[in-house]
């Protein structure tokens, strides 16, 4: 039986209660011998602290997260929740200061959210760089010429003379030659055209149908002698035909002027001017076609004329219509360049939300470029639309393998599928189009680095003497002595980003990445402390914490219960012995050691 002693020491004023047992260990203060039990291996957590005093598996977990919880807000530095579990704090305090921290917490989740829609809505943002950026820094634009009949009645005589081996005003000779002009018409966007003229002319679809359209066209077309009559190059005469070379178009075959898609490459490097105004430019004078067109075709005489880019192929849609007009009347043509530059930071963002291809990125199947525009990227879309629909593809785009040119017989698919080539499919669900709507399905974005050419036409009165030589006079020049930069940037890179965010949690939390580590800090040690109380029940012991874990909950500064000392009380050898045994400072704050 183990023997227990009370005994009792004044220290400093004070009265202290020991327990003897064989176990402590005794040091002698001031001549009087006192007797101090040292835990050996634990240390005692507080009464108030002994986390899972309950014995059953939901409430001991509920005790042990209010006091972890309790310990975090009376240590953080986040504002407003030490005053949540403050001890003595007035009820209605504390409700306040609970609405408080929510009512911020809300207000900064709010901003938070709108400034991360708006960064995924529109990561990017185009603003002007430069209103005044230099000419010689933008290439000259891309000038194509077609002349509006696209079969010479003489060249076409001659072929269907040849071919059928009769003369040209026989009845059989004149349905051939018909079919020829035909085929003139054919192209975009007025696929129906042919198809309306052999409607009142049926028996000849099936003819020429093994026939080389494209070879036929390039041979009956106007040559650059029958469209040109003079050319100017900064007021300078050049040779037309050296400059303006053959140019293939939706439209059909065109002379193209500082091109790099025409059928002879542009080897040289493309032209730029530095100057602005009238006759700085490009100056075009034409020859007139009349009693050039098949009898029965309602074909206007004059030519289009299409302002492109030059590592692009033109859009026909966009063309202008020039009339044989009097020697005194020129079509002056004004263009304004703009230039749009994105940086690499663009490139970081996701494809889907930029919505811009950089070099490298978008491809063009079907058509010989070496540089994406999204031009030339409407145009290999609707070459392929054609080539599923109809099995054939117009001579005027470029051939490819296993495919066939389109012949007469198949001008009514053709003119079937004219509307759907006009436009192309919005996303799924976009208000104001029908779902079953035929259209293009077309991936063809715009490049992030991109030149524009807006144009702006009107006739004016000219007294330029070389216009008599004529029908008509073009005069194509930059409208004024610079162009427009802009520079599409991210709107909020991650630094941006990251600022933003952690301003508004500084403002309305007091919240920062210190605080954010110190909050996983504490959801990972009361992690491991709650395993480790685990442990310690399963084991049937009191929930005592290893050393290394005690010192979570001494933080927290709480005030234990005041205890009585009591009477020690006998115990049989049968009961067990505490490993650990509490020295109990009577009315005072327990001492942890």
């Amino acid at each position: 039986m183990i023997r227990k002693k009370r005994r009792t020491a004044s220290i400093s004023g004070r009265r202290h209660e020991w327990i003897n047992h064989p176990g402590c260990k005794c040091r002698r203060t001031t001549g009087e011998v006192q007797r101090r039990c040292v835990l050996s291996k634990r240390r005692r957590l507080s009464s108030d602290l002994e986390l899972g005093a309950g014995d059953g598996p939901w409430w001991s977990s509920v005790a042990d997260g209010w006091s972890l919880f309790k310990a975090f807000c009376d240590n953080t530095a986040l504002h407003g929740l030490r005053y949540i579990t403050a001890e003595g704090m007035p009820i209605v305090h504390r409700l306040m200061w609970v609405a408080t921290c929510f009512a911020g917490l809300l207000g900064a989740g709010w901003l938070i959210w709108s400034i991360w829609l708006r960064y995924a809505t529109s990561p990017t943002v185009t603003m002007v760089q430069d209103t005044s950026y230099p000419l010689y820094h933008i290439p000259f634009p891309a000038v194509t010429v077609c002349s509006v009949n696209k079969v010479l009645r003489s060249e076409a005589v001659k072929f269907v003379e040849e071919y059928t081996g009769k003369n040209s005003s026989s009845e059989e000779a004149a349905r051939y030659l018909a079919v020829v002009g035909a085929l003139g018409l054919m192209s975009y966007p007025t696929y129906h055209r042919p198809f309306q003229f052999f409607q009142y002319n049926m028996s000849g679809r099936p003819l020429l149908s093994d026939v080389n359209v494209t070879e036929l066209m390039l041979r009956v077309m106007p040559s650059c002698t029958d469209i040109f009559v003079a050319c100017f190059w900064k007021g300078m005469e050049i040779d037309c035909c050296e400059r303006f070379l053959v140019q293939r178009t939706e439209e059909g075959f065109c002379y193209s002027f500082n091109s790099r898609t025409a059928e002879t490459r542009w080897n040289e490097s493309l032209l730029r001017n530095n100057a602005a105004g009238a006759t700085t430019g490009l100056e075009v004078f034409f020859k007139g076609q009349a009693g050039q067109a098949i009898d029965g075709l309602d074909i206007l005489r004059g030519i289009n004329v299409h302002i492109h880019h030059p590592d692009s192929y033109p859009d026909v849609a966009k063309g202008l219509f020039v009339p044989e007009a009097p020697s005194h009347v020129m079509m002056a043509q004004q263009v304004s360049p703009s230039q749009t530059v994105s940086t690499e930071e663009v490139r970081a963002i996701d494809l889907s939300m930029r919505r811009c291809y950089f070099p490298g990125e978008g491809h063009i199947y079907g058509l010989p470029v070496d540089t994406y525009q999204q031009d030339s990227c409407f145009m290999a879309c609707r070459m392929h639309f054609l080539a599923k629909a109809c099995n054939c593809t117009p001579y005027f785009f470029p051939r490819t393998i296993g495919m066939r040119e389109c012949a007469a017989v198949d001008l009514e698919c053709l003119s079937m599928n004219n509307a759907a080539t006009r436009s192309n499919k919005p996303p799924n669900g976009t208000p104001g189009f029908h779902p079953e709507e035929s259209a293009l399905d077309c991936e063809c974005m715009p490049p992030c680095t991109a030149t524009q050419y807006s144009v702006e036409s009107n006739y004016i009165q000219t007294g330029n003497l070389e216009s008599k030589r004529g029908k008509g006079y073009v005069d194509v020049f930059f409208k004024q002595m610079g162009g427009v930069r802009y520079r599409n940037d991210v709107m909020f890179g991650w630094m941006d980003l990251l600022v933003s965010f952690g301003g508004i949690a500084g403002l309305f939390l007091g919240f920062s990445l210190l605080s954010g580590a110190e909050l996983l800090y504490w959801i990972f040690a009361g992690f491991a402390v709650c395993v480790k109380l685990k442990r310690e029940r399963r084991k049937g012991v009191r929930a005592l914490l290893m050393p290394r874990c005690s010192w979570l909950f001494n933080m927290t500064k709480r005030r234990s219960l005041a205890r009585s000392p009591q009477p020690p009380q006998k115990r049989s050898s049968s009961t067990s012995t505490r490993d650990d045994f509490i020295a109990i400072n009577s009315g005072e704050q327990n001492s942890y050691f």
